[in-house]
């Protein structure tokens, strides 16, 4: 054996196995991740889901939030304050506002729009500190807190409010954005700034028992898009940093009192939670454990030999027990078909009307006699099924004796 054929020998044999390779293609690789990558993308929007429903003592989403560095928020306002010396604390809770609040020289901003704390939690903590700045009071926390002032709409907001008052944190501020106001019956000793084309007044300060309690209707005039127009940072430092620490409340869902029968979750009991978060990490791993593939499939050889007349006589039952005779008739015609093609040395892709051509033109036979077998006799009984499947047989032969016909026999 010489080096040219060593040569041949190891092509051909790389040649064989690069056939083999069995090496998953890209494709097959993403398809086979697809259920990982939806388990990944559902976790993600889950964790994001979350982080944005649920909120710390330091959210950076919620409207004039001192953390809150949004056109919405009042970071630039608390930033100021706390440059100037101002100790801003951000209670977490209502018991530790509360907490907070009865410490002398405090100063409690509150804003609870969505009306988290209830009239007696309100008042008690309003009770509770000295110096008191409610921001955009509500209704029902106007009857609260200050029983002889009453909402009474927004302001013209093209044109700013001026102070008109002896509150020094108004004198100095001069003017400030249009927004909400309230309305003063003549039985308060509260007192109006900024009047306003309501009737009413954009800031109303009134005296309590530990201190004065003062009500700003227009609450953007403190957030960081709007702290600059107007007098409204001098306002909101006079307001806020009137004393060295500063109580910025911002009541939360926590905040609500339960009251009622008990809900879910004092209902479930301690083991639940637990319990299904074991089981659902033991279906995900079971999940993963049945669900991996071992690798590419394998063509293996039939422990069982079936001969091709028993599968032939077996589809032909099924044919005959269904009465599926122009599909059994299509199943003859299209293997004879086959072979005729092939015997005439034709293409493989001749049409069956170029092998019926062919093969009258052959056989000397009129050409829509050897279609009628071939194409267009459609059977309308197993008579005809049988009629069709014996002219098949006999033009194979009689074509196959054209094509190489028997030499002659010689003389004994």
């Amino acid at each position: 054996m010489t080096a040219n054929d060593l040569k041949e020998r190891s092509a051909h044999a790389a040649a064989s196995a690069g056939d083999q390779v069995t090496t998953p293609l890209a494709r097959t690789v993403l398809r086979r991740s697809v259920f990982w990558i939806g388990v990944a993308l559902v976790s993600a929007v889950v964790v994001v889901a979350t982080l944005m429903l649920t909120r710390g003592g330091t959210s950076s989403g919620i409207e004039l939030d001192p953390a809150n560095p949004a056109p919405t928020g009042a970071k630039a306002t608390a930033e100021v304050l706390r440059s100037q010396g101002v100790d801003v604390l951000l209670p977490e809770s209502f018991g530790e506002a509360m907490a907070e609040s009865d410490q002398a020289g405090t100063t409690l901003a509150v804003f609870d729009p969505s009306g988290y704390l209830s009239d007696a939690r309100l008042f008690d903590l309003v009770s509770t500190a000295g110096s008191v700045v409610m921001l955009g009071p509500t209704f029902t926390q106007l009857q609260s807190v200050a029983p002889g002032v009453f909402a009474a709409g927004a302001s013209d907001e093209s044109v700013a409010l001026t102070a008109d008052c002896d509150v020094p944190a108004a004198e100095r501020a001069g003017s400030i954005s249009a927004g909400a106001t309230f309305r003063i019956t003549g039985e308060s000793d509260a007192v109006g700034c900024f009047p306003a084309d309501t009737d009413g007044f954009g800031l109303v300060q009134l005296p309590t028992e530990n201190g004065t309690l003062t009500l700003v209707g227009p609450v953007d005039l403190l957030s960081n898009d709007r702290v600059i127009e107007n007098g409204n940072a001098a306002l909101a430092l006079g307001l806020l940093g009137e004393t060295e620490r500063l109580v910025w409340y911002l009541p939360t869902l926590a905040d609500v009192e339960t009251s009622g029968p008990p809900n879910i979750a004092e209902l479930t009991p301690i083991w639940l939670v637990p319990t299904t978060s074991l089981l659902a990490i033991t279906a995900l791993v079971a999940m993963f454990w049945r669900g991996r593939r071992f690798g590419p499939l394998v063509a293996e050889d039939l422990p069982v030999t079936v001969p091709a007349g028993e599968t032939l006589e077996g589809r032909a039952r099924l044919y005959q027990r269904v009465s599926a005779r122009t599909r059994a008739v299509d199943a003859l015609r299209m293997g004879a078909t086959a072979r005729l093609g092939g015997a005439l040395g034709l293409s493989r892709h001749a049409t069956v009307y170029e092998v019926a051509d062919a093969a009258a033109t052959l056989l000397s036979r009129p050409r829509d006699q050897v279609r009628g077998i071939l194409v267009d006799t459609v059977p309308t009984s197993e008579r005809d099924v049988i009629a069709i499947s014996d002219a098949l047989a006999e033009l194979e032969r009689a074509t196959a004796a054209a094509v190489s016909p028997r030499p002659p026999a010689r003389p004994s």
